[in-house]
């Protein structure tokens, strides 16, 4: 044997039991170490999970305890500060209203307002309404057989279109999703003011409304969310535009929300996604009324309406109508007289009318009316059968049907 080969085996053969000793405690400590590992670790919560978690909390902050509607982004907002805390993400928010509050929802029964999404209508009908959560459900419940009402006199009255005598301001919201919960709380009737949304930008029709309403200084009462477009939408129901001049120069009260509303009600901000040029996006905002502050602020934050509860706006809103001095119509004496009258008149006509039918009518029914009717909607056939009776009955009276 060489010499290097034997110093070689001398060496190997005195430090196997020190070599054997030194593996065994490295895998102990990498077993021990793993096994703390798996003791210790914190498994990964999921958006999904921590969204679960806090849905019906997060349901009822946007809902007052579900007594009002709530569009499913209040409820976003409601739950999104505690999902980022706990997940370390921020839900999107489509995959936040459609697919987790979707999902939940198909075991509780919520007012949640979702955008909508198509429209339907009834023919021969005056019911006709859009395809959103709430009014679906309205419907769905009033769905059965036919209501009948008796005759009566139709009661008299001033009937009125637009503004005169009627409401004292228009309320211009860019969002269609709150219009449930101004319903609810009877916000236009409670206030005498007519409410007009948009999905975004005001629109040429929306203009032309507002130009021909607000030419006698009809208040136009904005609210908007606090971003550029927030702004735009401010500053387009009284700007003249390519497509549309105004003839007169509307009364816009901006609402907000503005930056000292965000601040008091310490609402949530979100980050801007704006490609757009600084010094472009600056000159645009300050151009629709935005503060040096605001600009500063709006250049990297935006903050929604849909951050506020739904109670929490309707409060906002009450306090924005008392500063702004929004108020019930009382029309003027000789208008009040003339309604005192004809209602008057209504309720005396009511009662005799109520005596006749309490003593009754012998009526005779066709034995062929279902012939006839069919005979008048094939001459007719836009009409409905309800139409074709109506049409029958007043050849009877008149001793023309036979």
């Amino acid at each position: 044997m060489s010499l290097d080969k034997a110093i070689m085996a001398a060496v190997t053969k005195g430090t196997v039991n020190w070599a054997k000793q030194r593996k065994a405690e490295e895998r102990h400590a990498a077993a021990q170490a793993n096994r703390r590992w798996r003791l210790l670790r914190r498994r990964r919560v999921t958006i999904k999970e921590v969204a679960y978690d806090v849905m019906e909390r997060a349901y009822m902050a946007a809902s007052a305890n579900g007594t009002l509607p709530a569009t499913a982004t209040q409820i976003m907002y409601a739950a999104r500060r505690e999902i980022q805390e706990r997940t370390g993400e921020r839900p999107n928010r489509q995959y936040f209203n459609q697919t987790l509050l979707s999902d939940y929802m198909n075991d509780v029964e919520w007012d949640v307002v979702f955008d909508e999404r198509g429209h339907f209508t009834e023919p021969h009908t005056e019911r006709s309404f859009g395809l959103g959560t709430i009014a679906v459900r309205d419907y769905l419940d009033e769905i059965g057989k036919p209501e009948w009402v008796e005759p009566s006199v139709q009661p008299g009255g001033a009937k009125t279109c637009g503004p005169k005598d009627r409401f004292g301001a228009i309320l211009f919201i860019e969002k269609e999703g709150f219009i449930p919960l101004f319903e609810r709380v009877q916000l236009a009737e409670r206030y005498d003011i007519a409410i007009m949304s948009t999905k975004g930008v005001s629109v040429t029709a929306c203009r032309r409304l507002v130009d021909f309403m607000c030419e006698d200084n009809l208040p136009l009462l904005v609210m908007h969310d606090f971003d550029k477009a927030g702004f735009t939408i401010l500053e387009t129901p009284q700007r003249d535009t390519r497509r549309y001049s105004f003839s007169c120069d509307p009364h816009v009260i901006d609402l907000g929300l503005r930056l000292a509303d965000v601040r008091e009600l310490d609402l949530q901000d979100e980050e801007v996604f704006d490609k757009g040029r600084p010094s472009v996006r600056r000159a645009n905002l300050r151009e629709n009324g935005a503060t040096g502050e605001e600009i500063e602020f709006l250049l990297h934050r935006r903050v929604e309406l849909n951050a506020m509860t739904s109670n929490q706006l309707v409060a906002w809103l009450e306090q924005k109508f008392s500063e702004h001095g929004t108020r019930k119509i009382v029309p003027d004496a000789e208008t009040l007289a003339r309604a005192y009258r004809t209602e008057l008149r209504a309720q005396k006509i009511a009662t005799a009318v109520a005596k006749i039918v309490k003593k009754g009518i012998q009526i005779d029914v066709p034995s062929n009316l279902d012939e006839k009717v069919a005979a008048y909607l094939h001459e007719h056939p836009h009409a409905s059968w309800n139409d074709a009776v109506s049409k029958l009955t007043r050849k009877s009276n008149s001793g023309m049907f036979g």
